[in-house]
């Protein structure tokens, strides 16, 4: 895994430039690791939804290739579940890992409005003091 800035470390130094005057820089952050975790998202659901397409296609090929005369029938089941076994796990595995990362964008969403609204009552209680 590529070494990326945390959110928890990005919130803290938007606390800090909300507290030296400058809001703006800490929020650009904030929404850039927001930005790259939806487009991991996306790219995860596209790549799964690729990967369940193909163990369709591949238990629907072996199929027609058993229906057609002439097949040598003894090699066809070995070859179509260690193929399919294959593509099945990569397929499970794909599908746990959008999870996984659609969960941690929907907790990373959920800390940046958090940020947010922390932010806005401080200045609240800063402007009614």
């Amino acid at each position: 895994m590529a070494t990326q800035n945390n959110l928890k470390e990005e919130l803290l130094k938007q606390a800090n430039a909300t507290w030296s005057g400058s809001p703006c820089a800490g929020a650009k952050s904030i929404q850039e690791i927001i930005a790259k975790d939806e487009v991991r998202v996306r790219r995860m659901k596209k790549l799964t939804i690729f990967a369940w397409v193909l163990v369709v296609v591949c238990f629907a090929g072996a199929g027609a290739i058993a229906l057609m005369p002439g097949t040598p029938q003894e090699f066809l089941p070995v070859l179509t579940i260690a193929v399919g076994q294959g593509l099945f796990i990569i397929a499970v595995s794909f599908t746990v890992s959008l999870y996984v990362r659609s969960r941690a964008l929907t907790m990373h969403q959920i800390q940046a409005s958090l940020a947010s609204i922390e932010a806005s009552l401080k200045q609240l209680s800063q402007k009614n003091q």
